[in-house]
């Protein structure tokens, strides 16, 4: 798929007016937690986001070159801004020639809570009953609410409903809080949808309920600052098992077929 593509199917915004906003709230959000880089970051990647509001197409080294940073340094604040959910990172991994291609990075919108932009988001994905709110603060098992949730789910596509279905009771058995549902739900599809022509559909569900089992038995022993962030980490390091998976798989056909052709000839 390529970058038009995947930038109109991830386009959070409409305008770079509303993409100038979410940053400003992002940085107003976790600004004691940003450093002068990090902010830098957030505005360059912004100003190679207008063609598709909220999306830019860059490689790790024209970043560096563009920040005159090290590579190691551009690196390390991208994975902290991934980690606090300001953007979303979508690695291009080149299936033909190997090795990483230039990443989509996807500038999130603000998480403040927005009565507006939340009602848009309940219309769009599912219609549900109203759950408690929880305020903001370090989740851990010691402050989680483990009532399940009774809601009925409306999901376009039926191949779609049991897997969106499995997700969300999973992360409302232990959590039952709306916007952070949406939270995590949007941001595996991000990382997934660009490969959902590479992977069977069962394959990436399980990726992501994996994903959310890992991060709750990590939530019983520690608490975690940043669930979605947390999260997001461990569906990245899942797909980059599963691709190195699939070359493995690749390179044991490709040397069993070489030692059959190998057999024929003798």
């Amino acid at each position: 798929m390529n970058y038009v593509s995947l930038a109109i199917k991830h386009q959070p915004f409409e305008t770079k007016v509303e993409m100038n906003k979410a940053i400003k709230s992002q940085v107003a959000e976790h600004g004691n937690q940003l450093s002068d880089t990090e902010i830098e970051m957030i505005h360059l990647l912004s100003r190679y986001a207008c063609k598709y509001p909220g999306v830019a197409y860059l490689k790790n080294d024209t970043i560096a070159s563009l920040i005159g940073k090290s590579r190691r340094t551009v690196i390390r604040v991208l994975n902290k801004l991934v980690d606090l959910s300001i953007i979303t990172r979508l690695e291009n991994m080149r299936l033909q020639r190997g090795g990483n291609g230039a990443n989509l990075y996807i500038i999130n919108p603000s998480v403040t809570r927005n009565v507006t932009h939340r009602k848009e988001a309940e219309n769009a994905e599912v219609s549900t009953d109203s759950v408690p709110e929880m305020q903001d603060e370090p989740l851990s098992f010691k402050n989680i609410n483990k009532k399940e949730s009774k809601e009925s789910l409306q999901v376009e596509g039926s191949h779609l409903k049991n897997s969106y279905r499995e997700f969300k009771q999973l992360v409302y058995c232990f959590i039952p809080e709306k916007e952070f549902f949406y939270r995590l739900y949007r941001s595996y599809k991000a990382q997934v949808k660009s490969l959902e022509s590479l992977y069977a559909e069962e394959t990436l569900h399980e990726v992501g309920i994996h994903s959310l089992k890992a991060m709750f038995s990590a939530m019983k022993v520690k608490e975690i600052h940043n669930p979605v962030g947390y999260f997001c980490r461990i569906v990245k390091q899942k797909l980059d098992d599963l691709y190195r998976e699939c070359l493995w798989e690749m390179e044991e056909e490709r040397d069993s077929c070489g030692r059959s052709s190998a057999c024929n000839t003798y």
